[in-house]
């Protein structure tokens, strides 16, 4: 199936379907390949019947999409996949607190699948083979700015620009390997790196 990469919400029944906490869960494992309720029940350590009931709400309102059946010892396996990689709401439903619950609640969940995918990725992911960080192969990096609504703007604009560079680079190299990246970005109150405590 192509995903598209965002789907627009465009109604309050969508918008209710995302902002369940344990969809919002599920919808992480569905951006990024099919699961079957089964699959779904072992990674969450929840009850298949439970696991089905929301497959069932979230293919309701056209969130997921039934992707393959395959029979296996005399039953049928469904495999489910979202029907995009991101979700938006429109913007006549952009006040509405399930909105914002949504949008935190996936924040949240790409954090934790962020913490998941550091506990399993391979050692070698983690060796520094030089004192120059521009010379590792992976990163971390926390941030704190005081900008302008308007230069946050550009930023997150050019940053997505050259992460569509790296999407985009359909060469034949013999070297590629698989890389993962996670951003959040969003406004803060109080910032957590005091300048008096450095």
């Amino acid at each position: 199936m192509n995903q598209k990469p965002i789907l627009i919400i465009e109604t309050y029944d969508q918008l209710k379907a995302i902002s369940d906490p344990l969809r919002t869960k599920m919808l992480i494992f569905l951006v990024e390949q099919p699961h079957t309720g089964h699959m779904l029940a072992n990674e969450l350590n929840l009850s298949r019947a439970k696991i089905l009931y929301h497959l069932r709400e979230l293919e309701k309102h056209g969130i997921i999409k039934l992707v393959k059946k395959e029979e296996r010892g005399g039953n049928i396996l469904k495999y489910y996949q979202a029907v995009a990689r991101g979700f938006i709401p429109a913007d006549h439903l952009l006040n509405y607190v399930e909105s914002k619950e949504a949008t935190r609640q996936s924040f949240l969940e790409v954090i934790n699948r962020a913490k998941t995918r550091v506990l399993t990725a391979p050692e070698e992911s983690f060796e520094l083979n030089s004192s120059n960080v521009e010379e590792w192969l992976n990163m971390s990096i926390q941030k704190e700015f005081s900008l302008s609504k308007e230069k946050f703007l550009k930023f997150t604009r050019q940053y997505r620009n050259l992460l569509d560079s790296l999407l985009d680079d359909d060469s034949d190299d013999e070297d590629k390997q698989l890389y993962y990246i996670m951003t959040t970005a969003f406004q803060i109150e109080e910032p957590l790196f005091n300048k008096n405590n450095k």
